[in-house]
């Protein structure tokens, strides 16, 4: 396993040249190009603002449509980079056959393309919250934290099933149905408060979900407990920790799993 780090790392010009590709075919014939990164977070805010600003009336979240940002952009990081890795062998199968170097390249090349997206939206959303005069606290120096840890569980995610989609072609089709399912089991659109009113004693099942405690994280970083209210006692220590060392190991298994998988994706594809 050493011997396959230090043979990634001697490939790292090529992992930095696949990330740029996969920024350059993202916004390929497009005139605005990287502007897209800038626009999507922008258009988001001003419909969610706009829409929740009626709907949200009443609740005890103000400003929903920054709550709602808080797990959205997250959320998004993650999902598009587990679309995007899940058929990265598979995509460049004339250089997998032609040509030797590390295999994660591709799908970690993918999840990298997604963080510069993900990294130039929040800088939009944190410009958002500094116009809005939002009430930043000591929390968000957990920003760094918590992005390496869902950096960890997503690189562990799509190591898996982009080794997987080689073999058995539906984990593609599968991975797009159940981040559907995975959405509405993460607290995005509604709180925690109002998902104990409904599952009660049994809510810690739901917290087994890694990016449940990783949504949470953001949202008490960013949106913070001076106005996250009762629902920031939801983030327990149990979930920190169940989800960091979850995430680590998910990492370390897929990546042994895709090494050893490795050696038939020429058959394969």
């Amino acid at each position: 396993m050493i011997e396959r780090f230090r043979d990634l790392w001697a490939h790292r010009e090529l992992l930095w040249n696949m990330t740029v590709k996969e920024l350059k075919v993202k916004y390929k014939r497009s005139v605005l190009g990287f502007v897209w990164s800038f626009v999507t977070p922008i258009i988001m805010l001003a419909v969610f603002s706009l829409v929740f600003a009626l709907l949200a009336k009443g609740s005890d979240l103000h400003w929903f449509a920054v709550y709602l940002m808080c797990g959205l952009l997250p959320w998004l990081f993650f999902v598009n980079s587990l679309m995007q890795s899940v058929g990265s062998v598979i995509t460049n199968a004339a250089l997998v056959k032609k040509v030797y170097f590390p295999r994660e390249i591709l799908p970690i090349a993918a999840v990298g393309a997604n963080i510069f997206h993900f990294v130039m939206q929040m800088l939009v959303f944190f410009i958002f919250l500094l116009i809005i005069q939002w009430h930043f606290s000591i929390y968000l120096l957990l920003f760094p934290l918590v992005l390496l840890l869902e950096i960890v569980f997503t690189l562990g995610m799509s190591l898996f099933v982009s080794a997987a989609n080689v073999y058995l072609r539906d984990v593609q089709h599968f991975v797009e149905v159940a981040t559907m399912a995975w959405f509405w089991l993460t607290p995005i659109v509604y709180t925690m408060a109002t998902l104990r009113g409904v599952a009660g004693r049994y809510t810690w099942i739901y917290l087994l979900n890694p990016i449940a405690n990783i949504t949470l994280l953001w949202q008490y970083a960013i949106y913070n407990p001076h106005r996250y209210g009762p629902s920031a006692a939801y983030l327990s220590l149990w979930g920190i920790v169940f989800t960091t060392v979850g995430s680590f190991l998910l990492l370390f298994a897929s990546y042994y799993y895709f090494t050893r998988s490795e050696r038939g994706f020429a058959e394969q594809i």
